[in-house]
């Protein structure tokens, strides 16, 4: 594997807070006259077939330019919340992701098929297979894969309708349920954690932030639905227990829904960032707008995180964000048309930090 201790030094400064120059940069950029990889002969090949994902992103690797503190990173992508299909739960395979709702399994409480996590089930295996053929070429560093949140996994052997009922109709169901997949989950990181040991690497996730302790985003997307005193009720003890699991647990905070839940979030023990995600249809993340929530996440001393969070069509909007954001504990990732707006950007933003 390349050196890359640089850039995971920097990494870890900003977890630790530390980088007070200017916030930590993920960027990259196509590079110029790539030719296009080869297109699998079947969706269960785009993404099963550890040959075929480990030259797929070899390519990308190649034909792809990565600048500042960015690192070529291999996510384990076989969906999100893909811990719903190694429990009992159905998957689809699809052109741009990997469905886990499309068929639930639980059509009554009374009547529960088993729900388990199956170290032999065809999703696990995927992923266990995918992370062997990895380990076999030690230039690739790669990520855990995506477990989901636990009301998201639920919702997807339910279906997200059904358990909305649910919450009022069959609380303590849900709440015990809830509970068990918990600790599945639980499980399963722990297998995912060994191996990322194993391999000798940083641990990361989708979120790409190598970290030399243990993390992993928490979520529930299924949250931005509920009220809070639904959120304190249903979704906050097995967000306690799963963060009481990891060295820096990190709140991924998809959408304005989720605002109504913020301060609770924030209080959770020893909560180490949260990743802000508008969501389709509203403002970037380097709208003005949002502001005062970057304001009070910081002032608790939590990290931001700000996936797709830079712009070269808007560089005043960028200008304004990162003279108003503390650069220390700050992330911002972003993809460019090319090296050169990559670089141009990375040289403004540690020009406007001073």
């Amino acid at each position: 594997m390349k050196d890359y201790q640089a850039q995971f030094a920097k990494y870890e400064a900003f977890w630790n807070r530390e980088n007070t120059d200017r916030c930590v940069l993920n960027f990259t950029a196509p590079k110029v006259g790539g030719a296009p990889f080869r297109k699998p002969k079947s969706l269960e090949q785009k993404w099963t077939d550890g040959d075929y994902v480990l030259d797929l992103f070899r390519h990308y690797r190649e034909n792809t330019a990565f600048v500042a503190e960015a690192v070529p990173t291999l996510f384990t992508n076989l969906g999100p919340g893909c811990l719903s299909a190694c429990i009992g739960g159905n998957y689809d395979f699809a052109e741009g992701t990997v469905w886990m709702d499309r068929r639930p399994i639980i059509d009554d409480w009374a009547d529960l098929p088993s729900i388990e996590f199956d170290e032999s089930s065809e999703m696990w295996q995927f992923v266990v297979n995918l992370q062997r053929k990895f380990m076999t070429d030690p230039s690739v560093y790669f990520t855990m894969t995506d477990l989901g949140g636990i009301l998201d996994v639920l919702a997807s052997l339910r279906s997200s309708e059904a358990l909305l009922y649910d919450l009022y109709d069959d609380p303590e169901a849900v709440k015990d349920l809830s509970a068990r997949i918990t600790q599945m989950w639980l499980t399963a990181l722990d297998q995912q954690l060994d191996t990322v040991r194993k391999a000798g690497i940083p641990y990361d996730t989708w979120l790409k932030i190598p970290s030399a302790k243990t993390w992993y985003p928490l979520q529930c997307d299924f949250c931005y639905m509920i009220s809070p005193s639904h959120f304190e009720e249903f979704v906050l003890p097995d967000v306690l227990e799963q963060a009481r699991h990891i060295e820096r647990p990190v709140w991924h905070l998809d959408g304005v829904g989720e605002l109504a839940h913020l301060d609770m979030i924030l209080d959770i023990p020893g909560l180490a960032g949260i990743q802000w995600a508008p969501g389709a249809g509203q403002a970037p993340e380097w709208d003005e707008k949002w502001f005062p929530i970057y304001r009070k996440i910081q002032d608790k001393k939590v990290n931001l995180i700000l996936r797709r969070g830079a712009s070269e069509k808007d560089p005043k909007g960028m200008e304004r964000l990162i003279k108003t954001i503390d650069p220390a504990g700050t992330y911002i990732s972003a993809v460019f048309s090319c090296e050169e707006k990559a670089v141009e950007m990375a040289e403004n933003i540690e020009r406007w930090s001073k």
